[in-house]
C-alpha cells in the first residue's frame, strides 16, 4: 500500500511539473538530439540487462551528474559539448576551451558529484515513507557513481578537483584505482589507470619545460630592451647586426619578414627617417611577441598555483562529498542486501 502512495506522489509531482510549459521547454533545449540518441541507447541496452527500473534511476542519475558539468561550465562561460552517453562506460561532456585554472576547473569537476549527491537524495524520504528497496537501490547507485568518480586521478572528477590542491595527490588516486581495477579486474578501470599515469607524467614534464622557458622568455626580454637601447644611438647596419643575434624561432610570419626587410635595408635607397620607420615597425612587433610568449608563460605557470584559502575550501568540499557519498552507498548497500529482489537485480 505504501508503495502506491509513493509512486502516486511522484506521478502526481510528475504532473505538475510538465503543466509548466516553459520548463518542458528548457529541459528540451538542454537535451539535444545527440544527449537524447545515446541516452536512448544506453537506457534501452541496460534495460536488456537489469529491467526498467534498473535503467532509468541509472540514466537518471548519470545525467543529473553531466548537468552539473554544463551547470558550472556555463558559469564559468567555457563552451561544452553536449553530454554524450556511452554504454557500459557512462556520460561525458567535452570542453571546447580549456578553463584559464585549477580552480576553475576544479569548479567545474565537483559541481557533477555536487549535482548528483542532489539527484539522489529525495530517494531517501522515499524509501522512509514506502520502505521500497527500490530507493535504496537509487541511493547505491547514486552513491557509488559519484563516490567512484572522485577518486583523486585525471580524467576523473577526483583528480581534476584535488589538482588544485596538488597534483602529487594523483599517486593516492592511481594506487587506489589500480588496487579496484586489480580486485576486480575492470578493464575500464585499468584503462583510467594508465590515462592518469600518462596524464600526470605530462603534468611532470610540464613543470620540468617550465624552468627552461622561464629563462628563454628571460632572454627573450631582456634581448628586447637592448634592442630598443641599442636602436636609439646605433646606425641601421649596427642595430640590424645586434638584432640578428636572437634567436629567430620566436618570430611569426608577420614579424619575420619585418626581420627580412631590416637585414636589407642598406641595400635599399632609403632615407633616414624611412630606416627609422623600419625599425621602429620591427621593436613594435617584436615587443608584442615578446609579451605574448611572457603572457603565455605566466598562464602555464600560475595555472596549478593555488592559495591556502582555496586548497582548504577544495580539499573540504572533496572530504565532505566523500564521507557523504560513501556513507549514502554504505546505507544503500546495506538495504539492498536484505533484499532478495535487489539482489538478484544487481546480481
Amino acid at each position: 500500500m505504501k508503495n502506491k502512495k509513493a509512486w502516486g506522489v511522484i506521478i502526481t509531482l510528475g504532473l505538475l511539473v510538465l503543466s509548466k510549459f516553459k520548463f518542458v521547454l528548457v529541459i528540451l533545449k538542454v537535451l539535444k538530439l545527440q544527449t537524447l540518441i545515446s541516452m536512448a541507447i544506453y537506457l534501452w541496452m541496460y534495460a536488456l540487462i537489469y529491467g526498467w527500473k534498473f535503467a532509468v534511476a541509472f540514466v537518471y542519475l548519470i545525467f543529473i551528474h553531466e548537468m552539473g558539468h554544463t551547470y558550472a561550465a556555463k558559469r564559468l562561460k567555457l563552451p561544452v559539448s553536449p553530454a554524450i552517453f556511452i554504454p557500459f562506460v557512462g556520460a561525458a561532456i567535452a570542453m571546447k576551451e580549456m578553463p584559464k585554472s585549477a580552480k576553475d576547473e576544479a569548479y567545474l569537476a565537483y559541481m557533477g558529484p555536487v549535482f548528483g549527491l542532489l539527484a539522489f537524495l529525495p530517494a531517501f524520504p522515499l524509501y522512509f515513507y514506502s520502505e521500497d528497496p527500490f530507493w535504496a537501490l537509487v541511493i547505491f547507485l547514486g552513491g557509488l557513481l559519484n563516490l567512484f568518480n572522485l577518486i583523486p586521478i585525471t580524467p576523473l572528477d577526483g583528480g581534476r578537483i584535488v589538482a588544485g590542491i596538488s597534483t602529487k595527490l594523483w599517486a593516492v588516486g592511481l594506487i587506489i584505482l589500480l588496487g579496484y581495477s586489480i580486485y576486480n579486474f575492470s578493464i575500464l578501470g585499468f584503462i583510467i589507470t594508465i590515462i592518469g599515469a600518462m596524464e600526470w607524467y605530462r603534468i611532470y614534464q610540464q613543470q620540468k619545460n617550465l624552468v627552461k622557458e622561464e629563462k628563454e622568455v628571460s632572454s627573450y626580454i631582456t634581448t628586447n630592451n637592448l634592442l630598443r637601447e641599442h636602436s636609439e644611438r646605433a646606425s641601421v647596419g649596427n642595430f640590424t647586426y645586434h638584432a640578428g643575434s636572437f634567436k629567430k624561432d620566436i618570430l611569426d610570419e608577420q614579424l619575420r619578414e619585418t626581420f627580412d626587410i631590416l637585414n636589407k635595408v642598406e641595400e635599399l635607397e632609403t632615407t633616414e627617417e624611412q630606416d627609422r620607420e623600419i625599425i621602429d615597425e620591427f621593436l613594435l612587433r617584436f615587443d608584442e611577441q615578446v609579451h605574448k610568449i611572457k603572457n603565455e608563460f605566466e598562464r602555464k605557470a600560475a595555472y596549478y598555483k593555488t592559495d591556502n584559502k582555496t586548497k582548504l575550501k577544495l580539499f573540504a568540499i572533496y572530504m565532505g562529498l566523500v564521507v557523504f557519498l560513501a556513507a549514502s552507498t554504505y546505507f544503500g548497500n546495506s538495504i539492498i542486501m536484505e533484499s532478495e529482489e535487489m539482489k538478484r537485480i544487481m546480481e
